[in-house]
């Protein structure tokens, strides 16, 4: 326990100056902007982040800073609250679950895995991150006039928010900046999917004491990666709909304007009704996609690994269908007690198939994940098991009840250390019409064989 105190106290003053940028930047940013806000003789643009404490009515934009500085200090928070106290907890229960001759080894990567070189990069870089979103949803305003204040769109956007309608620029001011909501809207509620989902991970990870350095990278590629994916999503659905009105918040067809339209169109020519009635349609359905897009964009960032994850079984399915070499790992999700949830955690740790888990060390595992270790002992002894029976490996649990190597091993020394009396009562229950008792009773003992050798 002492050691475990002393090393909370080994930083140098330089390390702890770093390790607190992630508290003290954005603290002074929101204390400039926040005393800003309260200057009434703003007249002159400063022509800089100045400017942004004057885009908005001077309460709601101290209330939205608040918002701002409370979702970026999240993370350094949570971070160094784990370091200082939760990280104590996890020892003393691996120290109790973990046998003796292994606590020395505890302790090394204990004191590893708390050094401040593994955790400051990723909390920046996380908190870099959240600064930059957040920002984009709760400070800037996009408007589309010099003479407004907010962020001036009419000189221009970059490829990223406009893609291939940023030709509208100049040409078509008003479908341009219909655009560019809609593109804005995406990549802000993707982002607020995804930091929603990183804030429910870092309270998980925090409080199953299995929070590390990977918990801020995943959820910064999360971040960035599901506001990019909801922004192109953003361009498939409205690539060929114009709702420019429906945006500003007026539809184009009012049922005023759709009289005057419609007997206008009927005095040049009857069939030009069929077009007013398309525009119409149209109108409407871009009203509900636009009303469905913060819904979308915001899935798309709470779930885009589950949404790439089934397009990825999909996919091997498929090939293994084909004739030739297919992909034969055999998935986490055949252990016992192995849930969505775990399938990330040990995804996280490079271990995404059952052959990875079973080369794994349980006490290593434990150290590195929230898994006991007699939990992780358990997965990796099957993992083992499976490997070896591949397929099979299902209906031998159910027809012997026998989960992991283990299992195998203790019951095998029971029934006859050196005949075959174990594997005799075993295989009658296991023949199939694919697999006769003669090839089961092979297959056991080699089985039989690596465990005596593995024991030597």
């Amino acid at each position: 326990m002492e050691q475990s105190n002393a090393r909370k106290s080994n930083l140098t003053w330089d390390e702890k100056i770093v390790f607190l940028v992630p508290f003290f930047l954005p603290c002074f940013i929101a204390l400039g902007l926040g005393v800003e806000s309260l200057n009434d003789h703003y007249e002159v643009p400063y022509g800089d982040f100045r400017d942004v404490a004057h885009w908005f009515d001077p309460v709601f934009f101290q209330y939205s800073l608040t918002l701002w500085l409370i979702a970026v200090l999240v993370v350094p928070t949570f971070a160094s609250s784990y370091l200082r106290l939760m990280m104590v907890r996890k020892e003393r229960r691996l120290l109790r679950e973990i046998p003796e001759r292994y606590h020395q080894k505890v302790h090394q990567r204990i004191e590893h895995r708390t050094s401040f070189h593994s955790y400051w990069g990723s909390v920046i870089c996380t908190t870099v991150v959240v600064i930059l979103g957040a920002s984009i949803i709760l400070l800037f305003k996009p408007v589309l006039s010099a003479e407004e204040s907010g962020v001036n769109f009419s000189r221009g956007a970059n490829f990223l928010m406009m893609g291939p309608y940023i030709e509208l620029l100049g040409k078509n001011t008003e479908d341009f900046y219909s655009h560019l909501i809609r593109s804005l809207t995406a990549f802000q509620f993707g982002f607020l999917g995804a930091y929603v989902y990183f804030i429910g991970s870092l309270t998980r990870s925090y409080f199953t004491l299995d929070l590390t350095s990977h918990t801020f990278v995943d959820g910064t590629i999360r971040m960035v990666v599901a506001s990019l994916l909801a922004l192109v999503l953003s361009f498939a659905l409205f690539g060929s709909i114009e709702s420019t009105d429906i945006v500003h918040g007026s539809p184009t067809h009012t049922q005023e304007n759709l009289a005057s339209d419609t007997a206008s169109v009927a005095d040049k020519h009857e069939s030009d009704q069929t077009i007013l009635a398309n525009v119409v349609e149209n109108d409407v359905l871009s009203a509900k996609l636009l009303s469905m897009l913060p819904l979308i964009s915001f899935f798309f960032g709470f779930y885009p690994k589950r949404a790439l994850m089934a397009i990825e079984r999909i996919a091997l399915k498929v090939v293994k269908k084909m004739p030739g070499k297919s992909y034969r790992s055999l998935p986490l999700s055949i252990l016992s007690g192995m849930s969505y949830s775990h399938e990330l955690r040990l995804t996280r740790e490079g271990f995404d198939n059952i052959e990875n888990l079973s080369k794994a060390e349980p006490v290593d595992l434990a150290i590195r994940t929230y898994f006991s270790y007699d939990q992780s002992k358990q997965w990796i002894g099957e993992s083992w098991l499976a490997m070896h029976l591949r397929e099979d490996y299902p209906h031998f649990v159910i027809c012997t009840g026998i989960l992991s190597r283990e299992d195998l091993q203790y019951f095998l020394s029971k029934y006859g250390a050196e005949q075959d009396e174990g594997i005799d009562l075993l295989v009658p229950g296991l023949v199939t019409k694919s697999i006769t008792a003669h090839q089961w009773k092979a297959r056991l003992t080699v089985l039989k064989i690596l465990l005596e050798t593995a024991s030597v």
